[in-house]
């Protein structure tokens, strides 16, 4: 079995949207594209946090076509802003001392509140042309 995902999708058309030349290592014009072991290290960091819904984070993370309201999208674009600004002082979520086996490239928590961010720009785009995104594990 190859490495896993975490995958956060908006509609194909936004494949064609402009997007401001925009790059990062797990954003594409219409995902974003998260290292499992990193979302998963991501939802740890969440749980450890009493002021977070971690459970509404992971909720959010599988959708599968799952439809919810305005206000919830609202809600995990705040939870998404918040764990990206927490996560930046935090101690690092994947050292380089981490097993290679679980965590085969350990990143700074700087690539971590990127990826947060990342999902929080693709919900934006999706948002502006009036569609919804979806999430799953691939």
């Amino acid at each position: 079995m190859g490495r896993l995902w975490q995958v956060f999708s908006g509609p194909d058309a936004l494949e064609n949207q402009p997007d401001d030349r925009y790059t990062s290592p797990w954003t594409y014009p219409a995902q974003v594209r998260i290292p499992m072991e990193h979302w998963q290290a991501i939802i740890a960091f969440a749980r450890a946090r009493e002021d977070t819904d971690a459970d509404f984070l992971e909720r959010m993370s599988v959708l599968d076509g799952a439809s919810f309201d305005p206000g919830t999208l609202t809600r995990f674009v705040r939870l998404l802003e918040t764990l990206a600004n927490a996560v930046t002082d935090a101690p690092r979520l994947t050292p380089d001392t981490a097993d290679p086996g679980i965590i085969p490239e350990p990143m700074p928590n700087t690539s971590h509140a990127q990826m947060l961010r990342d999902v929080a720009r693709l919900i934006a785009r999706t948002k502006r042309i009036g569609a919804a995104f979806d999430s799953w594990v691939e």
